[in-house]
């Protein structure tokens, strides 16, 4: 990690996921960007307003101390010179208990405003929440305000405003005060009109607001007797607005309702609950070293779990979808740092004997509550995609009924508090310290794990052939018949139906395909779905799970390389790309095609990626703005929520985070190969082929919109797209899908420049559905079993026909085989054809669809569903699901 980032991770970016916390949670609160800056500004001011009362009360200290010392000092320096006055001077220094680093304290308050500028900036100047919103007389919020047009010139009159509160807060602020003290804060009003005066107003808005917040606190500190009671009065009067809003509808906040109240309440509440806590902790009279064990064994312990735990138990299971682990894991431990020791250790430095004690007995509860939602509250939520993203939200709001929180806050109050009453604080920080050091256990095994995976890894990827530019990796011949398999993964089937309504010259450009919407898979994750798409309905879950005394490894591979070897064996030329579940490993592992006949594999995956990016150039992302920089960090404060918190903390794969996404990276990966896949292709008049093309296109949502092309950042689709598509899951899910049909009827255009459509066979499937919110099913969650099944055989020309014959994936075998006389599975020499789909089919849900956690004999199932006719739509059609999901 560079010094820069470094820097940043440490002092920068535990304020800013602050601030981008705020900024969210308002504007999701209001809709309104505007008012969401508004509430922000207030929100930090209040929340810095007892540090920032602490640093006033030192630069006092420190002004007093000057003061009582000028007399003096001017005396020395009138009767001695040279090296004697300034010893003379040091000695007074001491003996007045003050040394040149006190000066210091006198801009503590301006020191802690750099950080908090340089976050606001990075995050209010970027943020695409505030392209083309109004406020007030501000037209767009993402722009300079440009109130006043001279000629061709705009004149920005918000940095002016803002500056005016500047220097009139400085004014009272500094009244008592010397010139240079004036000069300096009338000096940084200047620096600050020069700074944000091109700046969005939505950016200066915000600063204008801290500005009036501090006059405002001037003008009640020189004015007022008590202006921390106005402070609560105001306090009271904001949570009243809230808990009215929130109760009554006004605010639209939609299931958080009853949370901003809780807030409200809390809110008004704060005050009396801190005047009670402080008046207690003057009477805990336990030895002070106590408590400060039992702090920092608290924060100790929730770095481990979020910078080292958790971090290492996601990249331990799937170290294939980290490009970088170790940067990930250490990137997450620094972040961890930061945010859980150096913020802590910052508050501990401002407060003062008894409100440490408090500060120990908070975070004493909150390391327990964090176990107690790590360990006993964790749950299954069903398919998080390689974006971060969890398919099925209602998941999670369905894991743990509210009882369940109220409970495990009140057992994680209860227990530190017990320690407390009977004065053991000393043995609940050993216990946590024991508990740190378990986790630091697992973490170290986690971190082995790791560096296991990533060895075998680098075999693989060492030992397979990887495609350039100038290779040709698929033969099609001119002479004979070409069988060509597109596989893609979680292309859903009934997508098609929305991609034709959307993209009428798909029509037409499909020339001779059949579209089979009614079509099953039996699995709704690549690892019980792709067996039987390769292979036949001899590797359905079901029939592979009767085979218990063979390993799932060596079943799943059989499955995958039965066509390639049926077809070597035959004389095909056959050519694999980017095999997936090979060797039971989401990376592609050629090595189980190795001494095939005819057979060769290899990976196309990033191969094109620069060139697609030179060719639709786009803004380089810095690695501190992108979504992967903190988003193990987040996941980890998703685990160790509450329940409740964990679907606003992941509210749509976003993570509580203001315009960042990781899908681009991801998916220009993928869609190079697709949009490329003509150069890979090459004709000739050799023997017949079989090519098996890999793509994970479908599967990584969320980087595409109306152009159809992936692009950078958090894509927000409008109300016009949200209408369309049914939501905006559906609008990113449909632009995926639609841009890689554009992509294919690109190849199609090509295969028939190269005079090799005709006689080509062009099976496209994919190996599941994914979670598309729709009516065409009646049974919820049944799209992750409807595969994708495009098929045009050799001759066929026309206008796009939709079928509805009942297929699953598991017919792609006979369909490739067409031309063979009674195909026989090479390995266990069954038939190859469908009879078998014309009784009663099983799918399966699988408790992960991570590799590792299935076999070593068998899958690991969480329920199966029988389809007892033919229609997969009717909910008429399908048994009881059995087991327990």
């Amino acid at each position: 990690m560079p010094l820069s980032d470094l820097l940043y991770t440490f002092f920068i970016w535990p304020i800013r996921i602050i601030i981008e916390f705020l900024f969210v949670l308002f504007n999701r609160t209001f809709y309104d960007a505007g008012l969401a800056v508004v509430f922000l500004s207030l929100a930090v001011n209040t929340i810095l307003l007892p540090i920032y009362a602490v640093a006033d009360k030192w630069q006092q200290e420190e002004r007093n101390l000057q003061k009582g010392m000028k007399k003096k000092l001017t005396d020395i320096k009138a009767v001695f010179k040279g090296d004697e006055r300034q010893m003379i001077i040091n000695a007074y220094y001491r003996q007045m208990g003050y040394s040149p680093l006190s000066a210091l304290k006198s801009s503590i308050g301006l020191l802690l405003q750099i950080p908090f500028f340089i976050a606001a900036y990075q995050l209010l100047s970027h943020t695409p929440s505030l392209a083309g919103e109004s406020f007030w007389v501000l037209k767009n919020l993402g722009n300079p305000d440009g109130f006043i047009h001279a000629g061709n010139r705009a004149i920005n009159i918000m940095p002016f405003i803002m500056t005016a509160v500047n220097i009139a807060s400085a004014f009272i602020y500094t009244k008592d005060l010397g010139r240079r003290e004036k000069i300096q804060l009338f000096g940084i009003s200047l620096v600050f009109l020069v700074l944000l005066y091109n700046s969005p107003s939505g950016l200066v808005l915000y600063w204008t607001c801290n500005n009036i917040f501090s006059l405002g606190k001037n003008i009640a500190a020189s004015k007022l007797k008590h202006p921390g009671r106005m402070l609560q009065i105001v306090t009271s009067a904001f949570a009243i607005i809230l808990i009215i809003g929130a109760l009554s509808g006004i605010f639209d906040i939609d299931r958080y309702r009853f949370l901003f109240a809780g807030i409200g309440f809390a809110l008004f509440l704060a005050p009396f609950a801190w005047k009670l806590l402080t008046r207690y902790a003057v009477t805990l009279k336990s030895p002070f070293t106590e408590w400060r064990l039992l702090y920092f064994s608290s924060i100790a312990l929730l770095c481990l779990i979020l910078g080292a735990l958790i971090p290492g138990q996601v990249i331990a299971g799937s170290v294939s979808d980290f490009s970088a682990p170790w940067q990930f894991l250490l990137r997450t431990f620094i972040q961890s740092i930061a945010f859980t020791v150096l913020i802590p250790l910052l508050v501990w430095a401002f407060a003062n004997r008894d409100v440490r004690k408090i500060l120990a007995i908070g975070f004493g509860i909150i390391a327990f509550l964090a176990l107690v939602c790590l360990f006993a509250l964790s749950s299954s939520y069903g398919v998080m995609t390689n974006s971060f993203k969890i398919e099925d939200t209602q998941l999670i709001v369905k894991a743990f009924p509210f009882w369940v929180n109220l409970a495990a806050a009140a057992v994680s109050i209860i227990i530190p508090a017990v320690f407390v009453l009977i004065k053991k604080q000393k043995i609940l920080a050993s216990l946590y310290n024991a508990t740190a050091l378990a986790i630091l256990v697992m973490a170290i095994i986690n971190m082995a794990g790791i560096n296991r995976e990533i060895r075998e890894l680098e075999k693989i990827r060492n030992s397979a052939p990887v495609a350039n530019e100038s290779v040709s990796v698929f033969p099609f011949t001119s002479k004979g018949t070409n069988t060509f398999v597109m596989f893609l993964d979680r292309a859903l089937g009934i997508a098609m139906h929305t991609a034709l309504e959307q993209m009428p010259e798909l029509n037409a450009k499909l020339d001779g395909f059949t579209w089979y919407p009614n079509t099953l898979s039996f699995g709704h994750c690549t690892i019980t779905g792709l067996p039987a798409l390769m292979g036949g309905y001899d590797y359905t879950p079901e029939k592979i799970d009767l085979r218990k005394d063979e390993l799932l490894k060596d079943k799943i591979n059989e499955s995958l390389t039965v066509l390639p070897k049926l077809f070597g064996e035959a004389g095909y030329r056959v050519s694999v790309s980017d095999p997936t579940m090979t060797n039971m490993q989401l990376i592609s592992d050629i090595s189980v095609f190795k001494g095939m006949k005819n057979v060769t594999a290899q990976n196309l995956d990033g191969r094109f990626s620069k060139r697609f990016m030179e060719e639709f150039p786009h803004e380089a992302e810095q690695l501190i703005d992108s979504f992967d920089f903190d988003i193990l960090f987040r996941y980890g404060l998703f685990r160790v929520a509450l329940p409740a918190l964990r679907y606003g903390i992941h509210y749509k794969g976003i993570w509580w985070r203001d315009g960042a996404s990781n899908a681009y990276g991801r998916g220009v990966t993928e869609y190079a190969s697709l949009y490329y896949l003509s150069d890979f292709c090459a004709v000739d008049e050799g023997p017949d082929t079989l090519n098996i093309f890999t793509n994970e296109t479908t599967h990584e949502p969320g980087a595409y919109d109306s152009s159809l092309l992936p692009v950078p950042g958090l894509i927000h689709y409008d109300e016009v797209e949200i209408a369309a598509f049914g939501s905006e899951d559906n609008a990113s899910y449909m632009y995926t899908f639609m841009s890689a049909m554009k992509a294919v009827t690109r190849w199609i255009d090509s295969l028939k420049e190269m005079a090799v459509y005709d006689n080509s066979r062009i099976i496209i499937v994919s190996d599941h559905g994914n979670g598309f919110d729709t009516d065409l099913f009646e049974g919820s969650g049944m799209e992750a079993y409807n595969p994708l099944l495009l098929v045009k055989q050799p001759g066929a020309r026309g206008s796009l026909s939709i079928s509805h014959e009942f297929m699953t994936n598991a017919d792609v075998p006979s369909l490739a085989t067409a031309d063979f006389k009674g195909a026989i599975n090479p390995y266990l020499g069954t038939p190859i054809n469908m009879a078998s789909k014309s009784g009663t089919l099983t799918v399966a849900q699988a408790v992960s669809s991570q590799p590792r956690r299935h076999g070593p004999y068998q899958f690991s199932l969480a329920r199966t569903r029988k389809l007892l006719e033919k229609d997969i739509f009717s909910a008429l059609s399908w048994a009881d699901w059995q087991g327990n999901k």
